[in-house]
């Protein structure tokens, strides 16, 4: 598999897994708990795929 869908699918474990952290942290505020996913799935796959890269 190549790096970026190695980074992505990481990504979306990371983010699905905060999700329901912020669900369960803002009392099923699904605005604030999608807005916080993404911004850290965005960031976790950012850093994987560098990291991925320098491993590579």
């Amino acid at each position: 598999m190549s790096n970026g869908v190695i980074a992505f699918m990481f990504a979306v474990g990371v983010t699905v897994w905060v999700y329901a952290k912020f669900q369960k942290r803002t009392g099923s505020n699904t605005q604030k708990a999608v807005g916080g996913a993404v911004v850290v799935g965005v960031i976790s796959f950012i850093v994987f795929l560098t990291l991925m890269w320098s491993i590579s």
